[in-house]
């Protein structure tokens, strides 16, 4: 990894999140095919921990939790503004860290 990240100029934690961008592609293409609601749900879920984890590491998916929370508290209260609340209280945490 480290020759690789020296061979096109870039750290190694830069290489890692690179490679886990160019992964989202066939992990998006899989999900079409994926069958079900809620299968298609654990897996974007899953994909996407082990994506960031690989990319930033396990505190990454701690800081992702708290915005999906909120997203998804946002739905259950009200349906028709969750846009609204879950950009406010997802930027208002991003910008609190």
């Amino acid at each position: 990894m480290q020759s690789m990240a020296a061979a096109i100029g870039v750290s190694v934690p830069v290489l890692r999140f690179l490679l886990c961008f160019a992964a989202t592609i066939p992990v998006s293409f899989f999900h079409r095919v994926v069958p079900g609601s809620l299968p298609k749900h654990m897996y974007a879920a899953l994909s996407g921990a082990i994506l960031s984890y690989l990319s930033f590491g396990f505190s990454s998916n701690l800081h992702f939790l708290v915005p999906m929370l909120l997203g998804y508290a946002a739905m259950a209260v009200s349906r028709a503004h969750c846009g609204i609340i879950t950009f406010v209280l997802g930027f208002g945490y991003l910008i609190g860290w």
